[in-house]
């Protein structure tokens, strides 16, 4: 099984596309359905499986310093051979700071696959993160929308709107509720960015710096 997270398709009226990445061809498709919107934090796509910690390339365990709190408070948790929780680890700063935030909430888990590949429903990725103590990303909607003009409408003002962890908001991420295949994932997943959204992750490691923690000065 690719454990690798699936590059996610962009909302065709997304403010910022990355050049040759894919649009989502049908926006009707998220109309009438059970859908949850979330943040998209401005982070490290990370993955949590049998107590390691792996980058998006997912070949091997990471050893990068700016992983260092998600192991100290997390990877050991996601113990199972056949548990895979994907999420968004900020402790590195990207392109935006957020307001300072505690050692243990700097991952926030986004997505959840078992031991058949499926991706999990939201409700799922939410109550296995909970029972570990494990922080989800900030949920913005749950619910139907009536129209794409509503979606649009929706995202339109959710783009306007501060990042709930402070400071500017990166972008946001729209999914089934319900579980879904990997095979079915650019059908039921899709995201819209703010302009100027920075399409490359590895400008930042170079001179890598920590995010600010809450408690500490600096």
């Amino acid at each position: 099984m690719n454990v690798r997270y699936p590059k996610t398709s962009y909302w065709p009226w997304s403010p910022s596309i990355g050049r040759g990445d894919d649009v989502h061809a049908n926006p009707a498709r998220f109309v009438g359905e059970d859908m949850v919107v979330t943040e998209k934090l401005d982070g490290g796509n990370t993955l949590l499986h049998a107590g390691k910690v792996y980058a998006r390339s997912v070949s091997a365990p990471s050893d990068a310093k700016w992983m260092a709190m998600v192991k100290k408070y997390h990877a050991w948790k996601v113990n199972e051979p056949d548990v895979w929780l994907y999420g968004e680890d900020v402790y590195g700063v990207h392109s935006i700071e957020y307001e300072p935030v505690a050692e243990h909430e700097t991952f926030y888990a986004f997505a959840l696959r078992n031991g058949d590949g499926a991706f999990a429903a939201f409700a799922e990725v939410e109550g296995y993160a909970k029972h570990r103590e494990i922080p989800v990303v900030p949920v913005l909607f749950r619910g139907r929308f009536r129209s794409v003009a509503e979606i649009s409408a929706f995202m339109k003002q959710a783009h306007v709107e501060p990042s709930m962890l402070g400071g500017e908001r990166e972008g946001v991420v729209m999914r089934l509720a319900r579980g879904f295949a990997a095979t079915e994932f650019q059908d039921n997943v899709c995201k819209s960015v703010r302009p100027g959204h920075v399409q490359s992750d590895e400008h930042w490691t170079r001179h890598w710096r920590p995010c600010r923690i809450a408690g500490r000065a600096g």
